[in-house]
């Protein structure tokens, strides 16, 4: 009787834990605008595929030519507000979770990036 219950809690806990790590991947897509210090600007579209468990961001842009993958890097912190991607050095970016808007600022070179996110899919491979 023990072995069973004991089995039984394991079986919960491995599907709770699988259920957790599923819901701790966001996928997102942000229409964004890009300017930089001097007046040059540009629209886009920019992924971030958030990985919450593993505390990591892949970000691909696309500036109409598809979709480029930039990076992979770890994020900075996360709460109930906000995820915190990357800070220091001059940088700043976030995806504020009550808004959906994503920001970028880099002081070295004057660009900011904005714009609204959505939930979107996994991205399916080309080939």
């Amino acid at each position: 009787m023990r072995h069973r219950a004991l089995a039984l809690t394991v079986s919960l806990c491995a599907l709770l834990t699988a259920q957790a790590a599923a819901a701790e991947t966001l996928n997102l897509m942000c229409r964004v605008h890009w300017s930089k210090a001097g007046g040059a600007h540009r629209e886009g579209r920019r992924r971030l595929d958030i990985d919450l468990g593993a505390k990591t961001v892949r970000v691909s842009d696309d500036v109409g030519r598809g979709m480029t993958v930039k990076g992979q890097h770890p994020i900075v912190s996360s709460d109930k507000d906000r995820i915190r991607l990357e800070t220091g050095g001059g940088k700043e970016s976030y995806v504020d979770r009550l808004s959906g808007q994503y920001f970028f600022h880099n002081d070295k070179d004057g660009v900011t990036i904005r714009g609204p996110c959505e939930k979107v899919g996994l991205e399916k491979p080309r080939f």
